[in-house]
């Protein structure tokens, strides 16, 4: 006969199998961080008050959570930064910050193009 614990147990698997769980977990912890935002005025005024140089480099942290597939993160990371639901475009993004991008560097994030930049400037 089935338990209650077993019944328990067998929807927690599920749900860790289907990917469910972790999504789940992720929208908890973002609405409690908006929960502890909006208590917070002065630091919801913080963050209205970004520069641009501060959006850029969160949409470039947003790009690699997203590439790396650490979606979970980059929804609760969204949350945290403000960021606008729907991402800056990544040729936008590259043009922001004179970045001219080949075939290959098209399939990274453009963090790694940024560092293998910086690589190369140090080694010339």
């Amino acid at each position: 006969m089935t338990t209650e614990k077993d019944l328990v147990n067998a929807v927690r698997e599920s749900l860790e199998a289907g990917g469910e769980l972790g999504r789940i977990r992720a929208e908890m912890r973002t609405e409690v961080f908006k929960l502890l935002d909006s208590s917070n005025m002065e630091n919801k005024t913080q963050n209205s008050k970004q520069s641009s140089d501060i959006v850029i480099f969160n949409e470039l942290v947003r790009e690699y959570l997203n590439w790396m597939g650490f979606k979970y993160s980059s929804t609760v990371f969204v949350a945290e930064c403000d960021l606008s639901k729907h991402p800056y475009d990544r040729t936008l993004l590259a043009q922001a910050l004179g970045i001219k991008e080949t075939d290959t560097s098209k399939k990274l994030p453009l963090l790694c193009g940024i560092i293998d930049t910086l690589k190369h400037m140090k080694n010339t």
